[in-house]
């Protein structure tokens, strides 16, 4: 079943997948959301997956591009529904690399950040289908659909997509098997081939279908992941020694609490990051000089001057003559035609315009992807995400900051719970 689909369009992989798409847009990372995630206990889950990959496998596949997602996969990760349409669900996951940050006070020091994962999940003939995407650098995408074939098999195919040319560049096809419950216990790799063990696995696949039965919602529900995905899988490659996976699903628990946390920072921090004065002034230059092009840089310069500081000659003028200059000049205001929020600097109302109302995030990491809405928080994403330079560290959790000011907050409202 390998290289079926090399060569075709990433469309063949799914029929919601058309072009130009929510959905292939959402796979392939050319949409980003909005706002800071509110999950609830339907549409939040926390995957922890454990693949053992013997040596000899491990050397064959370690130079490939699908190592790549596995190595992603082999992490807790927070999956969270962000779309919820009538027959497929969108959502994202983030993947702990290294682990955890930390727990009951314990430092992981091996955590080295998150990796954004992008999902989408449907029905098909009542049963179960999963395609996760991950982009492992720009402009190429690996996959893995996973499909529900019976109580104990998936159908899985890996691969990886030119995000251009939307073009599937290389896939390979297997059924993974469920380990029975015999060779669990016993801890020995289960081969369905040769298992004599004649559990018929008939029981999960009709508590899957009643729970499938009693959803209510459209599209996929999250609570069905758990008996479908949960357990010992038997993964071949080819001539080689198989792969297993063990797979947990967390609902709540102290390990679902802390990567829920972890991954609400992170974002709070990539929409709206607490800013000194001085970082505030230089994103207001950042505004005017990348984000708007209004000027010249000269003339720019001279423009924020103007609006920042007032001089008054040496003797001239008292201090309610210089606190009514400075308020003269911010007298003129600008109205937003859509909200009608007015705006004292033309620039501003410009800047309004463009994050409130057409939602442009224009600056984009260069590592990851990730978009921004000022320069300013690309910057500091990749020094605390990517470079790892001149940051201060949490001495709980180990977790690095751009400004002291930031892991100030961090230690208040994660740690000492105050808000």
């Amino acid at each position: 079943m390998d290289g079926q689909s090399v060569g075709k369009d990433v469309y063949s992989l799914c029929e919601y997948l058309e072009w130009d798409s929510v959905p292939l847009n959402w796979i392939l990372f050319r949409l980003q959301r909005q706002e800071v995630p509110e999950p609830d206990n339907r549409k939040a889950m926390l995957l922890d997956m454990k693949i053992r990959i013997p040596e000899a496998t491990k050397a064959a596949i370690g130079s490939s591009e699908v190592a790549s997602m596995v190595s992603v996969l082999n992490q807790p990760s927070l999956m969270m529904a962000e779309l919820q349409g009538r027959e497929f669900t969108l959502g994202s996951g983030w993947a702990f690399l290294g682990g955890l940050p930390g727990m009951n006070g314990n430092v992981n020091s091996e955590f080295e950040g998150l990796k954004r994962i992008r999902f989408l999940s449907y029905f098909k003939e009542r049963k179960a289908v999963t395609l996760l995407s991950c982009e492992v650098r720009p402009g190429l995408v690996t996959f893995v659909k996973v499909a529900e074939v019976s109580g104990r098999c998936n159908l899985s195919q890996w691969g990886f997509i030119d995000k251009l040319s939307e073009v599937i560049l290389h896939t390979q096809s297997h059924v993974d098997s469920r380990a029975c419950d015999m060779c669990v216990l016993a801890g020995v790799t289960c081969d369905p081939t040769s298992c004599r063990s004649g559990q018929t696995f008939d029981d999960l696949r009709d508590r899957r279908l009643a729970l499938f039965q009693e959803e209510r919602r459209p599209g996929f529900s999250m609570h069905y992941t758990k008996p479908w995905l949960s357990g010992t899988y038997t993964i071949p490659v080819g001539p080689l020694e198989p792969i297993t996976s063990t797979t947990t699903v967390y609902f709540s628990g102290q390990s679902f609490d802390l990567a829920f946390l972890s991954v609400l920072q992170f974002e709070v921090e990539g929409v709206n990051p607490p800013r000194s004065s001085f970082r505030f002034v230089k994103n207001e230059m950042d505004g005017m000089q990348v984000t708007l092009g209004l000027e010249e840089l000269t003339s720019s310069e001279t423009t924020l001057t103007k609006s920042f500081a007032v001089v008054v000659p040496a003797g001239e003028g008292t201090d309610m003559d210089m606190k009514t200059k400075f308020s003269n000049t911010r007298k003129k205001e600008s109205k937003c035609e859509t909200c009608g929020l007015a705006f004292t600097r033309a620039h501003n109302l410009k800047r309004h315009r463009l994050l409130v109302h057409q939602k442009r995030r224009d600056f984009i990491c260069e590592y990851c992807q990730r978009t921004f809405t000022q320069n300013g928080h690309l910057k500091e994403h990749i020094k605390v995400n990517h470079v790892g330079t001149n940051l201060f560290s949490c001495t709980v959790c180990g977790k690095g900051f751009g400004a002291r000011s930031k892991l100030q907050r961090h230690v208040l409202t994660v740690h000492e719970n105050r808000r």
